[in-house]
């Protein structure tokens, strides 16, 4: 079998070069490109920072004006005791407006029939068609009605009808008082009639007027003319 002495000295062989001058003048170059992007990368993310912060105290600015303004808008804060003041008026307001309504609901006042718009309710569907009112005066204890009418047979059964509503319990119509207009003694022109516009017109009727007060019962009835 054929054999292969090598007889030369391998430290007299030429070395390898890993790295050349070529070598590392590319590494070099590629270091330097490398570090020249990572620099412009930087450089425009801190602009484009620097602009969103610039953005956000423009923002932050306004936002500040606008609440400088709206404060300045804002009534002068009360002082306490002025605050407590107009508690108590409120407080005492309220207070009178639930007396009021205590006294109006009074007397029964939560059953029908018994609340003072009651009896100015009767007193209008109970009005005979013949007969008009030109003046109600109502309070507790007390009802005046003055009119006018074309025959005063209506009148005294329609008071008959009022005096039975519950709230002129312990009173009656007592006072009476029936003129004809154009008689001697009344303001009114013979035949004036008073109409639904408070209007004086003439008419060939005889009007007849009429004025009824409430008395406790039993006193003494007032004279019908």
């Amino acid at each position: 079998m054929a054999q292969q002495i090598n007889l030369l000295t391998p430290i007299l062989l030429a070395p390898k070069r890993y790295f050349s001058a070529l070598t590392l003048l590319q590494a070099t170059g590629l270091l330097v490109a490398t570090s020249a992007l990572v620099t412009l990368w930087l450089q425009h993310r801190d602009r484009q920072a620097d602009i969103e912060h610039q953005a956000l105290l423009a923002r932050n600015a306004a936002e500040r004006q606008q609440l400088l303004v709206a404060r300045a808008g804002l009534p002068a804060p009360l002082d306490a005791n002025a605050q407590q003041q107009q508690l108590q008026a409120l407080e005492t307001g309220n207070a009178q407006r639930k007396a009021l309504l205590a006294t109006l609901g009074s007397d029964g006042g939560r059953r029908a029939g018994l609340h003072h718009s009651d009896l100015l309710a009767a007193v209008a569907r109970s009005l005979p068609e013949a007969a008009w009112l030109s003046e109600l005066r109502y309070s507790p204890g007390r009802l005046e009605l003055a009119g006018g009418t074309l025959d005063t047979a209506v009148l005294r059964p329609w008071l008959g009808q009022l005096a039975a509503h519950p709230l002129m319990a312990g009173q009656e119509l007592a006072a009476l008082c029936v003129e004809r207009l154009g008689a001697p003694g009344t303001d009114a022109a013979p035949g004036a009639v008073l109409d639904r516009g408070g209007a004086l017109s003439q008419s060939r009727l005889p009007v007849w007027t009429y004025r009824v007060i409430s008395a406790p019962a039993g006193a003494a009835s007032g004279a019908t003319r």
